[in-house]
């Protein structure tokens, strides 16, 4: 036994001896799990079966190696070659970087929950089977918290406060699910597998659904072709682009979408999907600050330092020709945070201060939303924290006076670094309100309305 061996045993040994001693699984789906746990019933059982004698006996081999099938040593795995796993060798060497905080122990337990849940929502056949496509269905979504409701039947069904509820054990005919409540559930994309074959569904509720993504919206586009409502409120892992897998949806009446006003790009989408789909009305889209969003990203780009990439990436160019990012295409800009989405690393990305006039540096700033000066603080990517990077700033820039050192205004916090007056421009939104006021005397009944359509029109233009 050589030394690597030794030390790995007195690893385990002491890993058993403490129990808080733990380490991140790799992520395995519950289909890879399956499929291992039947091959390797298969090999139990023709292990077991080798030969057979006359007295119907079995005899197994000693050496259960001789029965599986031989590979060229250049195809061996470690595992074919009785070598020790690249897992734990990894595992041996970062133990001393093992991160036991509670912080970690709670995301630790959190990815194992998550584990746990996407085996737990996959599809039952023999669920199916016994009780029918609406009625396994019912279940599956009643016992994770949700509420349903059946056609021509004006009750919903749901929990009561002891977690019991009551719904057919077996097989009813003409019973069919028209409207399901899964609001502040845990539904994932595996779990929306159990809603195939409802052709009477016609409301879904999936407001404040943390795991609902891109991928699960598809797949209600695919699912679902009689839904008729749709709501997807405080759903902040969707995005504009998976948005779009609703255009499969033709029977789509209304799609809800409130609190998502900060996911770039979706108002143009909803228009989109509103001429994919002449009977569908969005609700609950903020359109005038999705305008908004559009025409500072237009301003941005009109700047002459400003230049764009192949994939639309917007950077600014000093007078040394050095790049800064100050826009970015990525959907998800969410750089590496804690739980309280406070930033864990500031420095990966840290740049040298661009060489232009303060007043050209504070426009082109003012314009990215602050995100110029937050990179060059040091954020791992396009990801805002603004009360972050002035502490930050602020920190720096008593470190550099303590020391004599001249800190580049640029750098300076809020409240010490030159005020400049911008050059403001007026808004296209603004010009046509005030367009409508003249023309039609300020009607307020109809002003939110006429207000919605104009920057839906000005948003197409864009």
């Amino acid at each position: 036994m050589n030394r690597v061996q030794i030390s790995i045993r007195s690893m385990k040994t002491s890993a058993k001896s403490y129990g808080w001693v733990h380490k991140w699984s790799r992520f395995k789906r519950w289909q890879e799990m399956q499929a291992a746990h039947a091959e390797n019933v298969q090999e139990k059982q023709r292990n077991q079966s080798f030969i057979k004698l006359p007295t119907g006996l079995y005899i197994t081999p000693e050496r259960p190696d001789d029965l599986t099938p031989k590979k060229a040593p250049a195809d061996m795995t470690r595992k074919d070659t009785g070598q020790l796993p690249m897992e734990l060798l990894t595992w041996h060497t970062q133990m001393r970087y093992v991160d036991h905080s509670i912080d970690n122990i709670k995301r630790y337990r959190r990815y194992k929950n998550f584990q746990h849940m996407q085996y737990d929502q996959r599809v039952i056949p023999e669920r199916l089977l016994f009780l029918g496509a609406d009625l396994a269905a019912a279940h599956f979504l009643v016992h994770r918290g949700a509420a349903v409701k059946f056609v021509g039947d004006d009750n919903w069904y749901k929990k009561d406060k002891w977690n019991r509820y009551s719904l057919p054990g077996q097989k009813v005919d003409n019973l069919f699910i028209e409207a399901i409540d899964a609001s502040n559930t845990q539904i994932m994309f595996e779990g929306l597998e159990n809603l195939e074959n409802l052709s009477h569904l016609r409301l879904l509720r999936l407001a404040n659904c943390e795991f609902i993504d891109d991928w699960s919206i598809g797949r209600i586009g695919g699912l679902l072709p009689n839904l008729e409502m749709l709501d997807l409120s405080g759903c902040h892992r969707i995005s504009s682009k998976g948005l779009m897998g609703l255009k499969n949806s033709k029977k789509l009446k209304f799609l809800r979408l409130e609190g998502l006003s900060d996911i770039k790009n979706l108002g143009k989408s909803a228009l989109i999907l509103e001429d994919l789909l002449p009977k569908l009305k969005v609700l609950g889209m903020d359109y005038e600050a999705a305008f908004r969003q559009v025409e500072a990203e237009n301003r941005l780009l009109e700047q002459e330092r400003v230049v764009l990439d192949g994939k639309g990436n917007a950077f600014m160019e000093d007078d040394n020709s050095r790049l800064f990012l100050v826009m970015s295409t990525s959907s998800e800009e969410r750089a590496v945070t804690d739980d309280n989405d406070n930033p864990i690393m500031t420095s990966t990305v840290r740049r040298e201060i661009p060489k232009m006039s303060d007043l050209e540096f504070e426009k082109i700033n003012a314009l990215s939303g602050g995100k110029l000066r937050h990179l060059l603080v040091g954020s791992p990517s396009g990801y805002e924290w603004n009360e972050t990077t002035e502490k930050i700033l602020e920190h720096e820039a008593s470190l550099n006076l303590a020391d004599d050192v001249i800190t580049d205004p640029k750098m300076l916090p809020h409240g010490k670094r030159p005020e400049f007056e911008l050059e403001e421009s007026r808004s296209k939104l603004e010009d046509a309100k005030i367009q409508f006021l003249k023309e039609f005397g300020g009607n307020l009944e109809t002003e939110k309305e006429d207000q919605e359509e104009n920057s839906k029109k000005l948003l197409k233009s864009h």
